[in-house]
C-alpha cells in the first residue's frame, strides 16, 4: 500500500474543480411588479440550492453614493461594500459598468474573465435589463434569456417586442415564463392562453418554435415554489460559464512531483 507523503490527499485537492460561476440574463420589458418578483424569486431559488446569487442591474447607473459594477470593475471596492445586509442576494448597478465591458460589442472573453474574477464567490449572477441593452452583446453566446410575461395584453406586446430583438438583432432564442399570478383555475387559463397566444405569433413572424413554460408565481406557495425552482434549474443549464474551464483531473502538470513512501 502507497501514501502520498504528509498528506495523501493535498494533490488531489489542487486540481480539484472550480465551481463555475454562471450568469443568467433576465430581460426586462414592462414595468409590472410581477417581472421583478420573479427575479427576487429566482434569487431566493438559488439562495436556496446553496449559491450565493448577485444582480447587475444594468439600468441603474453607478454614482458615487451608490457605487457598482464601474467601481468592482475599477477594484475601488468589492460586490460585499455594495451589498444590502438585509437581504440574501447582492444587487450592484451595472448600467455604466455592463457599457464598459461591453465597448467593444459583445461580452467577449475579455470581459467575462473581469466578471468571474471580481465575483468568483459567487455561484450566480443574475444580470437584469432591456432586450435593446443586453441581447446584442450576448450574441454568439448560445445562452437563452428568460422572459418574464405576466396574462396581461400589455405585457404579452412587450414581451414579444422583447423576443423579437432578441432574434433579429442577436439570433438569440428567448425562454419564455409566463406566470400563473394567482392560485385559481381562471388564473391558470389566463396564463396557458397568453403562451399559446406568444408561441403561435412567435412561430407565425420568426418561423420557430418558442421555449415557453408556464410558471406559479404567486407569493407563500409549496406548488409555486416547486416551478420557480425548476425553472432556476433549467436556467442553469443554459447559463454563460464566467470562470475559468474546471482542471482535469486526468492530467497532472509535469512539474509537480508526488512522493511516494510505502506504508508500514
Amino acid at each position: 500500500m502507497f501514501e502520498a507523503g504528509l498528506d495523501q490527499s493535498a494533490g488531489l485537492r489542487r486540481q480539484m474543480p472550480k465551481p463555475v460561476l454562471r450568469m443568467v440574463p433576465v430581460i426586462r420589458h414592462s414595468t409590472g411588479p410581477s417581472e421583478l418578483r420573479m427575479l427576487w424569486q429566482l434569487c431566493q431559488a438559488y439562495v436556496e440550492q446553496g449559491l450565493s446569487v448577485a444582480v447587475l442591474d444594468t439600468d441603474s447607473p453607478e454614482t458615487e453614493e451608490t457605487p457598482g459594477l464601474e467601481q468592482i470593475l475599477s477594484d475601488q471596492c468589492t460586490p460585499a461594500e455594495v451589498a444590502d445586509l438585509d437581504l440574501p442576494w447582492t444587487i450592484v448597478p451595472a448600467a455604466l459598468g455592463w457599457r464598459a465591458l461591453t465597448c467593444s460589442g459583445q461580452l467577449d472573453a475579455h470581459a467575462r474573465e473581469a466578471l468571474g474574477e471580481h465575483f468568483g464567490p459567487f455561484g450566480m449572477l443574475l444580470i437584469y435589463g432591456s432586450a435593446v441593452r443586453l441581447g446584442p452583446s450576448l450574441a454568439n453566446t448560445g445562452v437563452r434569456p428568460l422572459v418574464p410575461v405576466a396574462p396581461e395584453p400589455r405585457h404579452m406586446l412587450s414581451a414579444y417586442q422583447a423576443m423579437k430583438v432578441l432574434m433579429e438583432q442577436a439570433l438569440l432564442m428567448p425562454s419564455v415564463a409566463v406566470m400563473v399570478t394567482e392560485p385559481t383555475q381562471s388564473g391558470v387559463m389566463r396564463a396557458l392562453q397568453t403562451r399559446k397566444t406568444l408561441q403561435n405569433c412567435f412561430t407565425r413572424h420568426m418561423g420557430c418554435y418558442l421555449d415557453s413554460m408556464t410558471v406559479k408565481s404567486f407569493v407563500d406557495d409549496e406548488v409555486a415554489g416547486r416551478d420557480i425552482q425548476m425553472l432556476a434549474l433549467r436556467l442553469m443549464e443554459n447559463a454563460i460559464p464566467l470562470g475559468a474551464a474546471p482542471a482535469s483531473l486526468l492530467h497532472r502538470p509535469a512539474d509537480e512531483e508526488v512522493h511516494l513512501v510505502r506504508s508500514h
